[in-house]
């Protein structure tokens, strides 16, 4: 996992640091062309104007940057100043003059002047403050870019850590299954691999009773293994009648319950529908009945009701008996989670039941929770209505 984190921030990371070089980039680039447009602007300006009125005096120039217009011989020697900005006395002029009789290529970051010849006219731009601009704007980017760089870094590290952490809470999840798994199939074999030495040396009913029993409990549990993993698979919702599939599912229960000195107490309102698969609806309420009828003490009943409340469905199964013990509420969901180990083991059980019922709610984009208060335990699941579009399909029950 460590190194998939690694790669996936790189990776990140580097996209992310591509993209910000790619706008700061654009951004310079930007203020470069700008910077030569106002260069090219007052190049063509002055020139324009000269060549309009002629060079036979010298005229007052409004430009954006420091420009000088002047007449040169043959030999380069300033024969007349045509134009000339304030700020630039006689040493600057010639300065100017002499640097455009020897050129460098226009590059606005380090160029001290740009100029333009027509004849013996020349135009020079100073582009000293166009050069510090566009350097404050480069060094500015880079700073920023570095800024960005250390925040991207930090930032990419911290949302890989929150996009992988389900990822890794799976695996750890997948691991622990498979170790319990291992662990709880484990018994039986050796139990069996036993009986079935002992028999070779002695053979007698009791050992092949004993082969018999752990390999009953083996197929009760590779078959629960096989309802959570068809659980956690995704299924096709159809409109659902939540009032009556919850009743076809409890009706059975009610010879067990009377087998176990309990009672079943129904209170389902009628007519109501959800999105979902009636099959593992059924299923979902043969859970948590079993569940409370084998917690629930002698003589007392087991509640499941069905009710609107404002905005959601509610299916709550109440008993009264063993209480969930303190701070295991959520643990219970879990799989192969027993409060007691050897009693659910020799009742056959192996705390697959309610992780079954977990996936199957979350499967349904429902929510199921478990609280003990008064001597009563109570499971709810929490289910929404049907929307508009989802009720015009026909419904279907637990029998559909």
């Amino acid at each position: 996992m460590r190194e998939l984190r690694t790669r996936m921030q790189t990776l990140v990371f580097g996209l992310a640091a591509l993209f910000a070089a790619l706008i700061l980039a654009l951004a310079n680039g930007f203020a470069y062309w700008q910077a030569a447009q106002t260069v090219q602007e007052n190049l063509d300006s002055t020139s324009r104007l000269f060549n309009e009125r002629g060079y036979d005096r010298e005229l007052d120039i409004l430009s954006s940057l420091p420009v000088c217009t002047v007449l040169l011989n043959h030999a380069g020697e300033i024969t007349g100043v045509l134009a000339r900005d304030p700020d630039m006395d006689e040493e600057d002029l010639i300065e100017a003059v002499e640097y455009s009789m020897h050129p460098e290529p226009d590059f606005l970051y380090t160029s001290r002047y740009v100029s333009r010849r027509q004849g013996s006219m020349i135009t020079i731009v100073d582009t000293a403050e166009v050069a510090e601009h566009l350097q404050e704007i480069l060094w500015g980017s880079l700073l920023l870019g570095a800024v960005l760089l250390v925040l991207l870094w930090f930032g990419t590290r911290w949302l890989i850590l929150v996009m992988t952490r389900p990822i890794e809470e799976n695996l750890e999840m997948q691991k622990r299954f498979v170790a319990d798994a291992s662990h709880e199939l484990k018994t039986p074999l050796s139990v069996i691999m036993a009986s079935a030495e002992a028999m070779e040396q002695d053979p007698q009913p009791r050992w092949l009773q004993a082969i018999i029993t752990e390999s009953e409990q083996m197929n009760h549990l590779i078959t629960s293994l096989l309802d959570l993993s068809r659980s956690d698979g995704l299924k096709d919702k159809q409109p659902v009648n939540l009032s009556e599939t919850v009743e076809q599912a409890a009706l059975p229960f009610e010879s067990l319950l009377y087998d176990r000195h309990l009672s079943l107490a129904l209170d389902l309102e009628p007519g109501l529908t959800v999105a979902g698969a009636p099959e593992d609806l059924m299923r979902l309420t043969g859970i948590l009945i079993d569940n409370a009828s084998r917690h629930a003490d002698p003589g007392s009943a087991v509640s499941v009701s069905l009710k609107r409340e404002k905005d959601r469905i509610l299916l709550r199964v109440t008993d009264t008996g063993e209480a969930i013990p303190a701070g295991e509420e959520e643990r219970i969901f879990d799989r192969f989670y027993r409060a007691d180990a050897s009693r659910t083991r020799a009742e056959g059980r192996y705390g697959l039941g309610l992780a079954i019922a977990k996936n199957i709610t979350t499967g349904h984009h429902a929510d199921i929770r478990a609280w003990s208060h008064g001597g009563q335990t109570t499971f709810q699941v929490r289910f929404e209505p049907l929307s508009e579009k989802q009720k015009s399909r026909p419904s279907q029950t637990g029998t559909g």
